[in-house]
């Protein structure tokens, strides 16, 4: 067994551990509870630290910054997940829990942190600089740079304007959607192959996509 296969192994197992070992291992002592809430606190940026769960985020023009979850868990009610620190919404676990965050913020804003075992999408970001063990990260409509690094998982990618992207996934695929521009391309796939066709490419260009996959297809395409 070669190096690639045992870290495509390595990976799936930490997620199967990760995922059953917070959560428990069976379904009869589970408790689920689904709760949501408005953020009364001035937000200026988003930091996700979710040990097991998912994010999904959207921008809705004027709105109040407003969370949902839903929380799995054994033993013991899991409290409140979130805070605030500073102006950052910072959305976490608990023991013994998986938590899956809907949130809707009034304006796009600086996405950071990370995911142990889930699936993050975000819909119009500022910026985004997040990463990811097992699980697929897509960012969609992102007016600033983006930053994503997973080790099993797709990551997708759609620039609402020319800018940088920054993408490396272990296992898993890439595929970024990019406006009409130039670009400066760096991308390549150790197993699985790179696909540029139709994007205009100048190597001078500021707009740098970096895009890095062990086993997976690198695909960059126009809107």
């Amino acid at each position: 067994m070669g190096n690639k296969e045992k870290r495509v192994l390595g990976a799936l197992a930490l997620g199967a551990l990760t995922a059953f070992g917070i959560v428990g291992c069976t379904t009869e002592n589970r408790e689920t509870l689904s709760d949501g809430t408005p953020v009364t606190e001035q937000i200026t940026a988003i930091r996700v630290d979710v040990p097991v769960g998912g994010v999904t985020l959207r921008v809705e023009d004027g709105a109040p910054v407003s969370l949902h979850r839903q929380v799995t868990y054994t033993g013991r009610h899991p409290g409140k997940t979130y805070s605030v620190e500073n102006g950052t919404l910072v959305l976490g676990g608990c023991s013994q829990c998986g938590v899956d965050y809907e949130v809707v913020v009034p304006r796009e804003l600086a996405i950071s942190g990370g995911i142990g075992t889930g699936k993050i999408t975000l819909t119009r970001a500022a910026s985004v600089d997040l990463h990811g063990d097992v699980g697929d990260l897509k960012v969609l409509s992102s007016s600033g740079p983006v930053n994503l690094r997973t080790g099993t998982g797709d990551i997708e990618v759609g620039l609402a304007k020319p800018g940088a992207v920054t993408a490396n996934a272990e296992v898993g695929k890439i595929t970024v959607t990019v406006p009409d521009g130039a670009y400066q391309v760096r991308a390549k796939s150790e197993v699985g192959g790179v696909e540029t066709g139709g994007v205009r490419q100048d190597q001078a260009s500021p707009n740098v996509l970096d895009l890095t996959a062990g086993t997976g297809k690198v695909t960059v395409k126009t809107a």
